[in-house]
């Protein structure tokens, strides 16, 4: 036999060995399968990039077949990308997917900015030509623009609810400035990013129409991860804050106050309010004067409501709760003190007066309310018709270390509205608190927290 024989003998051979699934086939009768029939995207605020995500292309069928194209429908001109088997680019061409085997592609979308006020749709394909077919996978996303501020000095100017409002960085009202935002509105913060407050900020919503202050990304995990942006700083000097139907959450600190002044008003008001999701507190406060009104505060890390080195605060009608959470407890989650430890053996330390009327004190630790006198200043604490987790008697309240002693409906869910036979059911005093949280009329024997019980007859 000749070389030449041989070579063609060994080439049969290796070929009539060759797996079937390596084999090329053209036939236009192969199918393939896809993960999904359209790849969705969450709302996204203009100028950003989506999330990754993922989409598999699978070959159902014994021999190797050839993907002759995978391009977007919009080519370069689209709103999205795409990077198929590794390779980046809006056109991809003879990518073999193996019998038996699959294929994956990965898809961004970045949303370019078109002027509008409501959300608009950004649509596109990704498009498969294989064998002489065609098939069509859709990409969906809604856009959102918005009024984007970064590293800004503000004064007087008001924040309307056209469109939302995306903060880079800081964010910061100069002295005997106000910003006004109206009902309604929305603020994103971006990673790492705070509002300050030297001025005023009047923040004034409706039931309807809360203001949201809130994290930037809302897709996948997001939407629930605290920690995301820092929080609104009310700085010394910073006076008339109002703070009214509102909903902060996805953060590191809700409020947080430190604006010592000569007297007792408070330079910060803030009502029908929820703050949650917090890394590290919902109201952290030193030194400063506050009155919080029907709020609800939960799942926060450190402290539900943390107020330092003096001060005063009024809370009424409020629900404090770190019952569920997404954070381990070692100490009390709603804290008071006339000090605080500013340097080694260095108390800074001034007088203390809480007022709390009505609220709900509540948490997976035995004790969950601590009052600090370390400094040796005036404390003054009035607390009335409360219901406390504590496992101390504390007189005119309502303490005990039963589990959901205060009827919460779902505390699993974070529902902290009342269950049809909840303790806290008109044991409150009535202080002329009218409405509760959820704009609900409160009868001569309200509930107790934020929330009043309304049973339909």
């Amino acid at each position: 036999m000749t070389k030449v024989a041989s070579l063609i003998t060994l080439l049969l051979i290796w070929v009539s060995c060759s797996p079937v699934e390596d084999n090329v086939s053209f036939d236009p009768n192969l199918e393939i399968l896809f993960s999904s029939d359209s790849v969705a995207f969450d709302t996204l605020l203009s100028d950003s990039r989506s999330r990754t995500d993922r989409l598999t292309i699978f070959n159902p069928n014994e021999n190797a077949l050839i993907l002759s194209e995978v391009f977007l429908g919009k080519e370069a001109t689209s709103d999205y990308s795409i990077i198929v088997n590794g390779k980046e680019g809006s056109r991809q061409v003879n990518e073999q997917i193996l019998g038996g085997d699959s294929l994956m592609i990965l898809v961004e979308v970045n949303i370019n900015p078109r002027n509008r006020n409501t959300p608009y749709l950004v649509k596109d394909s990704i498009v498969f030509n294989w064998n002489g077919n065609t098939e069509h996978v859709k990409l969906v996303a809604w856009g959102q623009d918005g009024n984007r501020l970064q590293n800004e000095i503000i004064g007087d100017v008001t924040w309307t609810n056209n469109k939302p409002y995306i903060i880079s960085d800081t964010i910061l009202v100069r002295p005997n400035t106000q910003l006004t935002i109206e009902e309604g509105t929305t603020i994103f913060f971006e990673n790492d990013a705070a509002l300050f407050v030297q001025g005023s900020l009047v923040a004034i919503g409706d039931f309807e129409n809360p203001i949201v202050f809130r994290n930037a990304r809302f897709d996948g995990i997001y939407d629930q991860v605290p920690g995301q942006w820092k929080g609104i700083y009310f700085l010394e000097g910073s006076s008339n804050n109002i703070v009214e139907y509102a909903k902060i959450f996805n953060g590191q600190i809700g409020l947080r106050l430190g604006s010592p002044d000569d007297d007792s008003l408070p330079d910060v008001v803030v009502s029908n309010t929820e703050i949650y999701n917090m890394s590290v507190a919902g109201i952290l406060a030193f030194t400063s004067d506050l009155e919080a009104t029907n709020c609800l505060i939960y799942n926060c890390g450190l402290y539900l409501v943390g107020n330092f080195a003096g001060g005063n605060y009024t809370y009424q009608h409020c629900t404090f709760s770190n019952d569920q959470s997404f954070f381990v407890h070692n100490e009390p989650s709603v804290q008071f003190s006339d000090n605080i430890l500013i340097g080694e053996n260095e108390l800074l330390t001034d007088n203390l007066t809480i007022e709390m009327t009505n609220c709900i004190v509540w948490g997976s630790q035995g004790e969950e309310l601590l009052i600090n006198n370390g400094g040796d200043a005036i404390v003054s604490a009035i607390l009335t018709t409360n219901i406390i987790r504590s496992g101390d008697e504390i007189l005119g309240n309502f303490a005990s270390q039963d589990s959901n002693f205060p009827g919460f409906f779902n505390q699993f869910l974070f529902d902290y509205s009342l269950d049809t036979l909840a303790f806290a059911q008109n044991k409150g005093t009535d202080i002329g608190i009218s409405k509760d949280i959820a704009d609900q009329n409160r009868d001569a024997m309200p509930d107790i927290g934020a929330f009043e019980r309304i049973d339909n007859e």
